[in-house]
């Protein structure tokens, strides 16, 4: 007499020794999740997808072509994506500033470089993004805020996003 293992078998070998349930043919959180019970283990905890504000940077040079490029402030850290709900830029009463992903929008010369645009404030104020998952951030990816016509005054930027765990984009997005 012949026994085949099922999946849940399979599934609860390999979490015994650490390995994911997608051997054996598990599929999902889910299979993991039946894995971990199976084998008497705890379940893994999921990180939570989460609001938060960024905290404000300062664009002190008001010349074209200057910008703020603080990758670890306006960009999501290794394993999460950031799903961008509002920017605000306030503190200036004229000029304009761009938000592109990765570099800044123009040189000092007023020559393009940037290739991902963002948006624009052509005033202080707020943009906000209603579109889920318009724009996203990866963890190779930032926002960075260039004038693009003088500016009179200091800009303060800030905004908020939603912190995504990478292992949960998709259904984050779906």
């Amino acid at each position: 007499m012949t026994t085949q293992q099922s999946d849940d078998a399979m599934g609860a070998i390999g979490a015994s020794f650490g390995i994911g349930a997608s051997l054996g043919g598990g599929i999902g959180q889910g299979a993991a999740a039946a894995a971990a019970d199976a084998a008497g283990m705890p379940r893994p905890c999921k990180r939570p997808v989460m609001p938060f504000n960024l905290p404000p940077g300062l664009l002190t040079a008001t010349a074209v072509g200057s910008y703020l490029d603080l990758p670890a402030q306006f960009g999501p850290p290794t394993g999460w994506f950031w799903d961008v709900l509002a920017l605000t830029a306030y503190g200036f009463t004229s000029g304009s500033i761009a938000v592109t992903k990765n570099f800044p929008l123009v040189t000092s010369a007023g020559d393009p470089i940037a290739i991902e645009p963002v948006g624009a404030f052509s005033q202080a104020g707020v943009l906000t993004y209603s579109q889920h998952g318009m724009p996203l951030l990866d963890s190779t990816e930032r926002l960075v805020f260039t004038v693009t016509s003088t500016l009179t005054g200091q800009a303060q930027i800030s905004g908020m996003v939603v912190a995504v765990p990478a292992e949960q984009i998709s259904e984050y997005l779906s």
